[in-house]
């Protein structure tokens, strides 16, 4: 781990900021007087918004095994400094390197993870990403996190390349404005969860495994609770024996979309998969994307 305090900021000229705790989950996601993310991540239990790498096993009937690559129980080194947020790691034969990339242009962000598969058989895997969303005033989610839930549309969408993308657009005005994000994989999704519930069901309350991660396939059917939480599923694929994958997931932020989500938004995920960070890593020559958070 580099030197620094944390919760740290990391920033983009395009006015995404994202904070992020010494054990490489998210605190918080912001863009001006709006705050993306539902719920804050702690030192102590992480954030809802993570990565899940899953191994799919046929020896001795069908199961699958998870493990989550940001927060406390990532079995991952992580790394802060002026290249951006790293998290380097192994497990079950699985290495994995997973970047947090802000695209400079536009409020934009991009998980980009490489597998590797160290073992000397194939490795059946996929990713799941899952994003907390509010997407309203601060003040707003702190007082009732559930009352904003109820105000956030999911409109789920096909895209060509991407395949499953969900738009998610908040119905409450903010101030005038209706904040917008689309959330998808910058390789192929083949199913998607709208809500924590969905994802997690009861079984994370009493320490067991998420539900969803334990399914072979997500639900693929809108469901608005009283957790908002934007879930997509990678496409599995087969790692050989020194095989490398790179595969990752995209956010694109709109502070105003007026009209209703609708199949015409897929153009926003064209110009996400087109940002130039959507396929390169960027190396940073300076500091100064960092700084500490009060």
């Amino acid at each position: 781990m580099t030197s620094r305090i944390f919760p740290a900021r990391v920033e983009s000229p395009s006015g995404l900021s994202v904070q992020v705790n010494a054990n490489g989950s998210v605190r918080r996601m912001d863009h001006g007087d709006i705050i993306l993310n539902l719920f804050l991540g702690t030192e102590i239990e992480g954030g809802p918004a993570n990565i899940y790498l899953r191994r799919h096993l046929r020896r001795r009937g069908a199961s699958i095994e998870s493990i989550p690559l940001l927060g406390p129980r990532s079995p991952a080194a992580v790394s802060l400094d002026a290249s951006g947020l790293r998290i380097d790691g192994e497990w079950k034969h699985v290495r994995f390197h997973v970047a947090l990339v802000l695209a400079q242009s536009t409020p934009a962000w991009l998980w980009q993870v490489t597998l590797e598969n160290t073992g000397r058989t194939a490795a059946a895997v996929d990713l799941i990403y899952a994003q907390d969303l509010a997407l309203a005033h601060y003040g707003a989610v702190r007082m009732n996190e559930y009352y904003v839930s109820q105000y956030i549309d999911y409109t789920p969408l096909t895209h060509a390349r991407c395949g499953s993308v969900l738009a998610v657009r908040q119905n409450l005005s903010m101030g005038g404005r209706y904040p917008w994000a689309v959330i998808g994989s910058l390789g192929h999704a083949v199913s998607f969860a709208t809500d924590a519930l969905q994802l997690h069901g009861l079984a994370t309350r009493a320490g067991a495994v998420a539900a969803g991660l334990q399914a072979a396939v997500l639900p693929g059917t809108r469901q608005q609770h009283e957790h908002s939480m934007a879930v997509i599923q990678d496409a599995q694929v087969r790692l050989e024996p020194g095989a490398r994958l790179q595969r990752g997931f995209f956010g694109w932020f709109e502070a105003d979309h007026p009209a209703a989500s609708s199949p015409a938004d897929l153009a926003f995920v064209d110009q996400a998969v087109a940002l130039p960070e959507a396929t390169t890593v960027p190396v940073v020559a300076s500091d100064t994307l960092f700084s500490a958070c009060p």
